[in-house]
């Protein structure tokens, strides 16, 4: 079901500004999750290119990132944010993201698709200022579906260890007042990261600066001492599915709901009652196995050992 583009600025404005009614909420549901036959297009056509990615997830942006990026950028209307979609592909390394980028590149510039490349970022040439590395591509939809015509969807490519990074700031943010991807928190915490992403892409003048306020503040050591708990994990389906994942990082209790094809409106419906939860962090995602779900997000499994032993070993 198509939701017009003015009630779903409408609704946008109303989580700016902290008021949403139900009627909001039901409609930034519907506009999101339109999002998915979308995502689905592109890892379809993700799938068949080479090089192969170690493994691809989609997800839906969460209400509370919704909000905060709205409200971070003036002007930022909701029916036009370009990542309410996100498909997620992770290489082996920095050569085979150029590769891949060029790959789907080929397939779509200048010819005649019903996903047109409207905006690329390339953040790995030219990191954020917080350190931040991957490609960004937006599509945008112009096919013959009517309820996704003109929406947009994005495709972030990166590496393992740009991967590893970005997976230990959302962790911080899960468990301290500082979030880097946000802007705001604890300086010393901004510049370990900002170092460590400069040490992954291969600079080795920081290396001291990063023992010293790893020293100093205990940051791998709080990273490695999170833990989660996750019930009947292993038991959840192995075919794509659709994962609700909730996440309480106060008490490291992940509960983990996998929804098959045909569950899609009832997948939304909890997705979209347990945003509503302050205490709690929700995400719905698809992928093909439990086993490639923790490799794509981490986060939610508070692992950041991976980060933990590339810091500690180009530390040597």
């Amino acid at each position: 079901m198509r939701v017009s583009n003015t009630a779903v600025r409408k609704a946008g404005l109303s989580l700016k500004n902290n008021n949403t009614t139900k009627e909001d909420l039901d409609a930034i549901s519907t506009f999101r999750s339109n999002h998915i036959q979308l995502m689905k297009m592109l890892v379809k056509t993700i799938s068949k290119k080479l090089p192969k990615p170690l493994f691809i997830a989609r997800r839906l942006k969460r209400l509370s990132s919704i909000q905060s990026k709205l409200q971070r950028f003036e002007g930022m209307c909701l029916d036009r944010m370009q990542d309410i979609g996100g498909v997620r592909a992770v290489f082996k390394n920095n050569n085979e993201v150029e590769q891949f980028v060029k790959s789907i590149k080929d397939v779509y510039l200048g010819k005649r698709s019903v996903l047109e490349i409207v905006k690329e970022n390339d953040y790995i040439t030219r990191p954020k200022a917080d350190g931040y590395r991957s490609y960004h591509i937006v599509f945008k939809y112009n096919g013959k579906i009517d309820e996704v015509n003109g929406y947009h969807i994005e495709l972030q490519l990166r590496d393992l260890l740009q991967h590893y990074w970005a997976t230990a700031v959302e962790i911080l943010a899960l468990r301290s007042s500082t979030n880097i991807k946000a802007g705001y928190g604890d300086e010393h915490f901004k510049r370990f990261f900002w170092l460590c992403a400069e040490l992954f892409a291969g600079a080795k003048e920081h290396k001291y600066e990063i023992r010293e306020l790893d020293k100093k503040h205990n940051i791998l050591f709080l990273l490695k001492g999170l833990n989660v708990v996750a019930d009947k994990l292993e038991k959840a389906g192995n075919e794509e599915s659709l994962y609700l994942m909730v996440l309480d990082a106060k008490d490291g209790i992940l509960k983990l709901t996998a929804f098959s094809k045909g569950e899609q409106l009832l997948a939304q419906a909890m997705y979209q009652s347990m945003e509503t939860n302050d205490s709690m962090q929700s995400v719905l995602v698809s992928i093909d196995s439990i086993k490639k779900l923790k490799k794509a997000y981490p986060n939610y499994f508070l692992d950041a050992k991976n980060f933990i032993k590339e810091v500690t070993e180009r530390l040597k």
